[in-house]
Parts: structure tokens; sequence; C-alpha cells
């Protein structure tokens, strides 16, 4: 089937993860969703959407032969889509990304150059590197940036707001490396020590600490915990059911599952933030995206 091939090749359930990126920056420097939403909020949303469409073809575009070699049925790989139609519509999205971003803005435009030159530059250049986690990082918090960038002129001059926004994009940094970290396993060879989950799981520690911390200094109201307990309770029971497996080792098809439920969790990652700004009644709503990306997930690869 043509159309799923498509959907397989863009990683459709991963599309639901990135609205909520953008709505955290907006609401950031907004203020509060309360405040009021502009036409700009899902045109940005949408423009980030194709940008990160694109990422994921031109990824699988250039990493080809690699996905051959490991036996990764892509579409690519099968010939299911042809390389020439993949970088048709790698391309268009990315023409059309910028139209949309220029047409809301100039520093929108600037900040979605930014964010396109990142992610080609990873899937190019950086992927195999050491730097591929902090270069991912970078294009996900970037992001958030991004979101905010309708309302960043007038947001610059409320010091909470920027606050809020450094908190917020040095989260999503930290615990994009640290799903890049497990990500890093799924093409090896079965692990039989877990003592490589230490360290990602170090960086999700350290990014729940300076949520709550965030909290107890005033930065976000206390719906930010509702939030980030059901965050915290999705990944710790995905760690242990990793970690007490039957099995005696962990194979590629258990940390490609960890990665799916770590990925849609971002999702929730990004509610907190909009319930500790807005109320849990708009982080909720927020929240919300990850039924699609749950359910599609069940029928497309997430990573």
């Amino acid at each position: 089937m043509v159309l799923k091939d498509y959907l397989l090749m863009i990683r459709l359930p991963n599309l639901f993860t990135v609205p909520s990126n953008i709505i955290v920056g907006y609401i950031t420097l907004q203020g509060s969703a309360t405040n009021g939403l502009s036409i700009s909020l899902p045109l940005v949303i949408f423009s980030s959407c194709l940008i990160y469409t694109a990422g994921i073809i031109f990824n699988d575009y250039w990493d080809i032969e690699t996905d051959r070699r490991e036996g990764r049925l892509r579409p690519l790989v099968s010939g299911s889509v042809t390389k020439k139609s993949a970088m048709i519509l790698g391309l268009s999205c990315l023409v059309l990304a910028s139209v949309v971003s220029a047409y809301v803005g100039l520093l929108t435009f600037l900040l979605s150059s930014i964010v396109i030159l990142i992610a080609l530059f990873y899937d190019f250049k950086l992927k195999r590197t050491r730097v591929a986690s902090i270069t991912m990082g970078s294009a996900r918090a970037s992001n958030v940036l991004y979101g905010a960038s309708p309302v960043l002129f007038g947001g610059l001059f409320e010091s909470e707001g920027v606050q809020r926004l450094t908190i917020e994009s040095v989260c999503v940094f930290v615990y994009v490396v640290a799903i890049m970290l497990v990500s890093a396993r799924e093409a090896g060879a079965a692990q039989s020590n877990p003592k490589w989950l230490f360290v990602p799981t170090l960086l999700i520690s350290i990014v729940v600490i300076v949520m709550i911390t965030s909290v107890i200094f005033g930065k976000y109201k206390t719906d930010l915990l509702g939030n980030l307990a059901i965050l915290i309770l999705i990944i710790c029971f995905a760690m242990y059911k990793l970690t007490k497996r039957s099995k005696p080792e962990i194979g590629s098809d258990q940390i490609q599952n960890l990665v799916k439920i770590l990925v849609l969790c971002m999702v929730i990652l990004d509610s907190s933030f909009v319930s500790g700004i807005s109320g849990l009644f708009f982080g909720t709503i927020v929240a919300f995206f990850i039924i699609p990306g749950i359910i599609l997930s069940r029928l497309l690869y997430v990573t």
C-alpha cells in the first residue's frame, strides 16, 4: 500500500510529539493560554511538523545504505518509496515550511532556518558522530524557541518568561539526549548488562529534579507536578519491565519499545510545563496529543 509506505517513512506517530514543543514555547512568553491564541500558533505548529517530516525523510535518504546493511526494511530500502519521490517530498516540506514561517514573521523565519540547518546537518553528517545526541537535543530545544518566536520580541522584556523558556529548553535538550543514548543501542548486539541505562536514567532524573525545583522556587504552578507524576510513573514502569525481563539479554526490540515510550512521553513532559503556566486543564489538553501517537504506534513504527 503506497500511502502506508509514505506514513512509515515519515514516522507519523512521531509527528504528534511536535505540536507540544511549539505550544510550550508560545504559551511561556504569551503568559498563559487564557490570554488568547493568535493564528500564528497553528501556523508555526504546521511549519514545525513540515520541518520534522523533512528531517525524517532525509534521515532515511542519506542513511539508506546503512539501513540496508543493518537489515532495516525502511520504505526507501525496500523500494516501495523511490529516492526521487522522497527527495521531492522532503524539499517540498522544507520550502512550504519556510514560506509559512516567513508569513508569520521575520524572526520566525530565521528560527525555522536554524532548525532546518540543524536537522539537515544531523541527517547528512552528524548522525554517526559523537555529537549526534547533542545535535538532536539542540534541534528539539530549538523547536521550543521556535514556538516562542511569534511573541519573542515582547516576551524578552518579561524576565520570568525568559527564565521559564530557558528551563524548558534545557529540560527538553537533556531529555532528548537521554533518548538518543538509549536509541544508540538499538542497532547493536543484545545487551546482557543493563548498566548502560545508568546515564540516560541519570539525565532524565536531572530533568525531573529541575522541574520540581522550579515549582518550589515559584517559577511554575504546582499543577506541573500532576503531569510530571504521570511522566515519572510511565518511565519507571517501562524501565522496570526492561530490566526485570524474563530473558537474560535485552534485545533490540525491547530497546526500540523503550525508545518509543520515551519519544511519545515528550508530550507529557511538555504538558507538564503548560500545566505549570496555564493550569492543569490546559496541560491535560496538550497531553491528549499522545493519544493518536499511541494508537498509530501500534500500526506504524516510531524509530
